[in-house]
């Protein structure tokens, strides 16, 4: 661009050179559109991502919750069956002192 001088400056087109802008601005604006969309669609595909992960995670936690209450409810079976056993040998040496105080 060359050196302007106060005259030249007064001649110069000020209309072509605030068209050139709004061409300009006008350009920017449509690409900030695209870009604005491009972000949307990466948001709505992290948001399914997102949500996919949370279910997931869900999923696996109450599939974890149930294999414990399983080995809960298991060890408390376990339990209750020994002590059953071990009543009925305590019984079972029971009778049999009770026997033997009879022949004695």
């Amino acid at each position: 661009m060359e050196c302007l001088s106060a005259d030249g400056l007064n001649a110069h087109d000020w209309d072509e050179l605030e068209n050139k802008y709004y061409r300009a601005m006008e350009k920017h604006k449509e690409a900030e559109v695209v870009l604005q969309n491009h972000t949307s669609e990466l948001l709505e595909i992290f948001m399914v991502w997102s949500q996919t992960t949370i279910r997931r995670d869900e999923t696996r936690a109450l599939k974890r919750f149930k294999t414990q209450m399983q080995h809960v409810q298991h060890s408390e079976e376990s339990l209750k069956n020994k002590k059953k056993h071990y009543i009925d040998v305590v019984r079972a040496f029971e009778n049999a002192l009770a026997l033997l105080d009879d022949r004695v």
